[in-house]
């Protein structure tokens, strides 16, 4: 069945099931036109038609429907607008006060990985500080063909221990593709809560099949002060290729950073941040990276940040760059804003002409993006929002991007 056909399919049998009273159905409609070019001058006319749409306790059984996805053309056949089913679900709580289970495509995720699924995912909650998690079904995978033989499946363990300070949790994800097993990893994680004072977690995940470690978080949250807040963490990672990819026989490098982030509030609906980021590469030198900025959240009419970053690198890949926006609401009706984003590149080239010589020099390379936008509300359910942006950069030239996008919620 067309993707188009089981979204239509779906939407009408829980919008006939959800025909008694007790049922309560609301959602969001959004049509989506976009239009840009491309620097070498094809333009594109993309159209896409997106449903949010959730109904609760159809037929007076307690059972809950979710669904998300979109419809897509391009008008002028020059890209792929592809037509997606994000989620769609059915959802029963509490089933003996032990059970939760959803039955679908919806999310998996834990510590040991993640997965768009065709599936089951069932939670066990019994009456004491432990409790399970068990998933399996079809892999979904947007850019690859759907097959029937690729399956995902796993669980995981999870307790509060020390008067509901300490949770814990042990974790298992498996994948197959064409009934090929292509990954098996194991994630651990701890979360403990100082109450008012800190925070503190940790995530492991093991790739089985390599017999290596590839993802480690650990990290530091405090938040004593109401004002301010610091939070420190340590990452490393190791990227993982499907067991059936000819880049899982090659050696990968690993990569590692430690972070540290202060967030100040400046007054109502005002915050500031600075963050100092360590990057830390096995084959290219090391790298510091400094961030800083403000938010005022629209406490009244006015909203908009503004924030730099630099990144200083031995060899020659610095990077220096600001970003802003800004919005204002006129009235109850009309919202406009703008913003913008430029970045500089400096890049160390070394270019040789086949004669073992070389021509070596600094190049800077300068991105922006500059846009402009508008929001119309029409009612507290019907807005048009629309933007324009101009692109430009030292590969790409200029092109320009636009869209509007009609919202309905019911």
């Amino acid at each position: 069945m067309k993707l188009w056909q089981y979204f239509f399919a779906v939407t009408m049998i829980v919008l006939l099931s959800a025909n008694v009273s007790a049922t309560s159905i609301s959602g969001r409609s959004s049509t989506m036109v976009e239009w840009f070019d491309d620097p070498e001058g094809s333009g594109a006319l993309p159209v896409y038609q997106y449903l949010m749409l959730n109904a609760r306790d159809i037929r007076d059984y307690g059972i809950n429907f979710r669904l998300y996805g979109r419809l897509g053309h391009d008008l002028k056949d020059t890209v792929d607008a592809d037509s997606r089913l994000y989620y769609a679900y059915a959802e029963k709580r509490g089933i003996n006060d032990l059970f939760d289970v959803k039955l679908g495509r919806h999310l998996v995720f834990n510590t040991a990985g993640s997965a768009i699924m065709d599936g089951l995912s069932l939670d066990y909650k019994p009456d004491s500080p432990f409790s399970v998690n068990l998933f399996g079904g079809g892999d979904v995978r947007y850019y690859e063909s759907y097959d029937e033989k690729d399956l995902v499946a796993g669980g995981k363990l999870s307790g509060w221990l020390m008067e509901d300070s300490l949770k814990l949790g042990l974790s298992y994800i498996q994948k197959w593709e064409d009934s090929a097993a292509t990954h098996q990893l194991i994630g651990l994680d701890a979360f403990y809560d100082h109450g008012t004072v800190f925070e503190a977690y940790g995530e492991y995940q093991f790739n089985y099949i390599s017999d290596t470690m590839s993802y480690l978080l650990l990290g530091v949250n405090y938040h004593k002060n109401q004002d301010w807040q610091l939070r420190t963490e340590y990452l490393y990672s190791k990227p993982v290729f499907s067991s059936t990819s000819i880049y899982s026989v090659f050696a990968v490098a690993e990569y590692q950073e430690i972070m540290s982030q202060l967030n100040y509030r400046l007054g109502p609906g005002m915050f500031a941040f600075g963050r100092f980021t360590y990057e830390m590469y096995e084959d290219v030198a090391n790298a510091n990276v400094v961030e800083a900025g403000i938010e005022k959240i629209r406490t009244d009419r006015f909203s908009g940040s503004v924030s730099g970053v630099f990144r200083d690198h031995r060899e020659g890949q610095d990077l220096y760059g600001i970003r802003g926006r800004i919005a204002y609401l006129w009235n109850h009706r009309f919202q406009f804003g703008g913003g913008a984003s430029i970045d500089v590149l400096e890049r160390h080239l070394v270019v040789f002409d086949g004669e073992e010589t070389a021509i070596e020099g600094k190049y800077e390379e300068t991105a922006h993006r500059i846009w402009a936008d508008a929001t119309v509300f029409f009612s507290r359910n019907a807005s048009l929002e629309t933007r324009v942006s101009r692109i430009e950069s030292k590969r790409w030239n200029e092109y320009y991007y636009g869209n509007i996008r009609f919202n309905y919620h019911f």
